[in-house]
């Protein structure tokens, strides 16, 4: 699948990612945009990332975007969980400026789960969610209870660019609070919601998935992955799921 790097920015940030394409675009294709979860991590060596999925996607007909949300991957900026809203944004912008695409989902991994959650609630040019291993509250991550150690790691692996970031404390664990799906999820209706959680989620219990299930409104659909931890894009059954899904709820290119 051809493969081109795109550059956005954000307010002064410069937000990278990549463009997978079919190899026959048509004149208002349709579109996903894959977000990543947020690192706990660096990378590992030979890890593939989402490029297997965003090239499957691709091969299916899908004008398949994936973002490296600020402070992550090639990005610069610090990690802000609204900031990653606003880099959300800009991609659609981007996107309809550019292809005026017939319908755009999201799929969102974990934190970014939540990012696209809290955006289609917001922003109506989305046509569909794909949230995998969403928490229904950051609270699930123990966030509140060992903010220092968060912190700790956030800037040995790099989210955060600028030492003294951040300024206020305060305001960026509001950010959290803003964002927190349960809020939003009710929102995504009636534009098309499929839930996606692993059994034996390691991170984030199944509950959390559960409750998102019971606020959210109609069309929506829960999968459970059987024995699968938090990390679905490694898991088949949740990948295969996540492409029939799409296929049956996205409007076809024109």
């Amino acid at each position: 699948m051809p493969e081109k790097t795109l550059e956005l920015k954000v307010n002064h940030i410069k937000i990278r990612g990549k463009i997978f394409s079919p190899n026959q675009i048509p004149s208002k294709p349709k579109a996903v945009v894959i977000l990543h979860g947020i690192p706990r991590t660096k990378p590992a060596p030979g890890d593939p990332g989402y490029k297997p999925l965003a090239q499957e996607l691709a091969g299916l007909g899908f004008l398949t975007v994936f973002l490296n949300l600020r402070g992550c991957g090639e990005s610069e900026g610090n990690f802000s969980i609204l900031g990653w809203t606003k880099d959300l944004k800009a991609c659609l912008n981007w996107l309809e400026q550019n292809y005026s695409p017939a319908g755009i989902a999201l799929a969102g991994f974990s934190g970014g789960a939540a990012v696209a959650i809290y955006t289609a609630a917001h922003d109506r040019r989305v046509s569909a969610v794909v949230s995998a291993s969403s928490p229904a509250n950051f609270d699930a991550l123990g966030m509140k209870g060992q903010v220092e150690s968060w912190l700790k790691n956030f800037r040995a692996i790099g989210l955060f660019r600028d030492p003294r970031f951040p300024r206020s404390l305060p305001k960026w664990l509001a950010e959290f609070e803003e964002l927190k799906p349960l809020n939003w999820v009710d929102k995504i209706s009636p534009r098309p919601l499929l839930l996606l959680h692993g059994e034996k989620d390691e991170l984030v219990p199944l509950g959390q998935a559960r409750k998102l299930y019971g606020r959210a409104g109609e069309p929506k659909e829960l999968f459970v992955v059987k024995n699968a931890p938090h990390r679905l894009r490694l898991e088949p059954e949740a990948i295969r799921r996540i492409k029939d899904w799409l296929l049956s709820r996205m409007p076809p290119g024109k």
